[in-house]
């Protein structure tokens, strides 16, 4: 993870948000963070990508082991993969999965072990989506809902 600020955004161009979902399926970011993207600060900006990327690595740590970093930077090029340099190997290897799911059977060439009990690269990327999703919804239901019996907890 980069220590500057990222201006990019996170979408990726499949956004649920316009449906009326508070959290977007497509980048898992909530609905008034894309909202308000434009007028957010380099700061609020960075926030948002740390909070992905904390979310994306918890998720690979316990499906995949990059065993050569190098390895998996020289296919991103090689391939010419939209994947950013600045994002840790395990989001790395997150967007390789959305990315080749289709393409690949195998990650090895990526330097990638698969250790999660699915090994299909079809199915793996569901499940990290679906992950990702509800790990996004749980974290916006926690902090960002005001629960509705809220007015009974301060009396």
């Amino acid at each position: 993870m980069s220590m500057s600020k990222r201006t990019r955004t996170p979408c990726v161009g499949i956004c649920s948000t316009t449906y009326g979902d508070d959290v977007c399926r497509g980048c898992k970011r909530f609905s008034k963070e894309i909202i308000n993207w434009n007028s957010f600060s380099p700061d609020e900006r960075e926030a948002v990508w740390q909070r992905l990327e904390k979310l994306k690595t918890q998720i690979m740590k316990s499906r995949i082991k990059v065993l050569d970093s190098s390895k998996l930077t020289d296919g991103i090029t090689e391939y010419r993969l939209r994947i950013h340099e600045d994002l840790n190997d395990l989001c790395k290897a997150f967007e390789l999965v959305k990315l080749t799911s289709k393409s690949f059977k195998d990650l090895s060439q990526f330097g990638i072990k698969i250790i999660s009990p699915i090994k299909d690269l079809e199915i793996l990327k569901e499940d990290l989506e679906k992950e990702l999703y509800e790990l996004s919804l749980a974290h916006y239901n926690r902090y960002f809902v005001e629960p509705t019996n809220y007015k009974e907890i301060k009396k």
